[in-house]
């Protein structure tokens, strides 16, 4: 698996709550989904578990849109500690705080492992109707859309149909 294929808890999480015309799709509402949803990404799926990554979600959904600041994960950042453990003769590190505050703990390494001198790299999607986020894995740190046969081609369409439009009312008639 190469960076770009590597899973996100912090993406998925993000994502996984979205309104459509026809209702509202939570991949974690239920409890008995949620549960599920975190033991495919590490997770326990504990009834702990499940309402802290209700709790984090809104909070990091507000961060990524600049709808808050970096302040709003203090809850999660003060919690987080590291425990060592010997393995087959190594170190390994591990995580080590409450069920609760776990998932939000997890989001937020990955969080602060994605900013870069050149801006964030977890980002909304550039199209204004699209709720979903991204992880820009580019060298330039440009991309836009979380999937360009979707948002990008449809942005792209409107703005064609807009100039097209704006050229249409500036020919004269007759």
């Amino acid at each position: 698996m190469n960076a770009a294929e590597t899973p996100s808890l912090l993406l998925d999480l993000v994502n996984s709550r979205i309104v459509w015309p026809d209702g509202v799709r939570d991949e974690i509402g239920d409890d008995t989904e949620a549960a599920a949803w975190l033991r495919r990404r590490g997770g326990s799926g504990s009834a702990d578990e499940i309402a802290g990554a209700r709790e984090v979600r809104p909070v990091l959904v507000e961060l990524l849109r600049g709808l808050s600041g970096v302040e709003t994960l203090d809850p999660w950042v003060t919690a987080m500690r590291r425990r060592a453990e010997l393995r087959s003769g190594r170190l390994e590190w591990t995580l080590d705080v409450p069920d609760r505050l776990v998932v939000g703990a997890r989001a937020v390494e990955e969080w602060d492992a994605l900013q870069s001198p050149s801006g964030s790299r977890i980002r909304p999607c550039a199209d204004p109707d699209c709720q979903h986020f991204l992880i820009d894995r580019s060298a330039a740190n440009r991309r836009r859309w979380h999937a360009m046969d979707q948002c990008g081609n449809r942005t792209k369409a409107r703005r064609h149909y807009a100039r097209t439009r704006a050229g249409d009312d500036a020919t004269p008639v007759g």
